[in-house]
């Protein structure tokens, strides 16, 4: 109980910050306010749950206040995505919250990019202009991709993104081999993953995941499971983002299911990552599935993974014990 007694006293000291901002943050200098909001958000990620609304609240908070008093923020690059994530998990991705933390991604950061980072653009355009049509299609690919990355660093996000979008509708006249289409559409479904661009990550991942049968045989070796897995996880990500979470506990229970087959292979790194965040995000999808007894089960599972011996992960060790304590509130 004491747990829950100072996570109901984190949760309603938060909510007062979250009060105090809306009355007087007008009041104030923005770089006062992005102080005090600093600390709540330190607040909340030391021990709010993730699938506690309450959390990409005082993130969205945050965030806005970063974008007010520090617009060329690379911080704000980093970490706006994230939570736009995190608040479609938990408010859906239609919502007002979601809505306003899109128009600090598409404004931020208000600043110029550098003369040598336009002269990087300006010969990654040509460079593409050149390889369209008969160039090398594996070259053209790549230099796109290239470009794409230019325009995330120049702050030209719809740029970065409609470059993307345009490769993808044209990988079909692209002549790459099944492995390096796999990589270029494995590539770019996790770039639009970690940029929240969630509806468009879902058909390139799910389309990914029809394909792969190498990781759903019985027999699949152990190398096909951890890449499979992967794939899997990223799929169930997508569905918990898009309001789909009977969609996410599918794909999840299977994928578990072969995980623990190969629980002898817990020494392995990567494959210690995956059995715990597959656990943790099955009880995820759970949760929002209105099965709180279910889904306490598998955050405790997940959080044993990490809080022993071996691989312990501090900080996932901090996320799954909250998401635990908030799951017995």
């Amino acid at each position: 109980m004491q747990d829950q007694d100072r996570y109901r006293e984190r949760a309603a000291r938060l909510r007062g910050f979250l009060t105090e901002d809306t009355e007087f943050s007008a009041t104030v200098s923005a770089r006062r306010r992005l102080s005090v909001l600093g600390r709540a958000v330190n607040d909340a990620e030391s021990g709010l749950s993730r699938l506690d609304p309450l959390f990409p609240e005082v993130r969205a908070r945050y965030i806005d206040a970063l974008h007010l008093a520090k617009p060329r923020s690379k911080r704000l690059r980093a970490f706006v995505g994230t939570a736009i994530q995190e608040a479609c998990e938990t408010h859906g991705p239609d919502s007002p919250l979601v809505s306003g933390l899109r128009l600090v991604q598409r404004r931020g950061p208000a600043r110029a990019a550098s003369r040598a980072v336009e002269r990087k653009v300006d010969r990654a355009e040509e460079k593409v202009a050149g390889l369209h049509g008969d160039g090398p299609h594996g070259e053209y690919a790549s230099a796109v991709c290239e470009l794409a990355e230019l325009y995330g660093e120049a702050g030209r996000y719809d740029a970065m993104i409609g470059a993307y979008d345009r490769l993808m509708e044209e990988r079909a006249r692209l002549d790459l081999d099944e492995d390096r289409m796999t990589r270029l559409e494995e590539s770019v479904a996790n770039t639009y993953y970690l940029h929240a661009e969630v509806a468009r990550a879902t058909p390139l991942v799910e389309g990914l995941h029809a394909r792969d049968g190498r990781s759903r045989r019985p027999d699949v070796p152990f190398d096909d499971l951890v890449d499979g897995a992967f794939v899997h996880l990223l799929l169930a990500r997508c569905y918990l983002a898009t309001g789909r979470p009977a969609a996410a506990e599918e794909v999840l229970r299977e994928s578990l299911e072969r995980l623990r087959r190969h629980d002898h292979r817990l020494a392995d790194a990567h494959f210690h990552r995956l059995r715990h965040r597959t656990t943790y995000e099955l009880g995820s999808a759970l949760w929002k599935r209105g099965r709180a007894r279910e889904a306490t089960a598998f955050l405790e599972e997940a959080h044993g993974f990490v809080a022993g011996p071996g691989f312990a992960d501090r900080q996932a060790a901090l996320v799954y014990h909250s998401a635990v304590v908030y799951s017995l509130l």
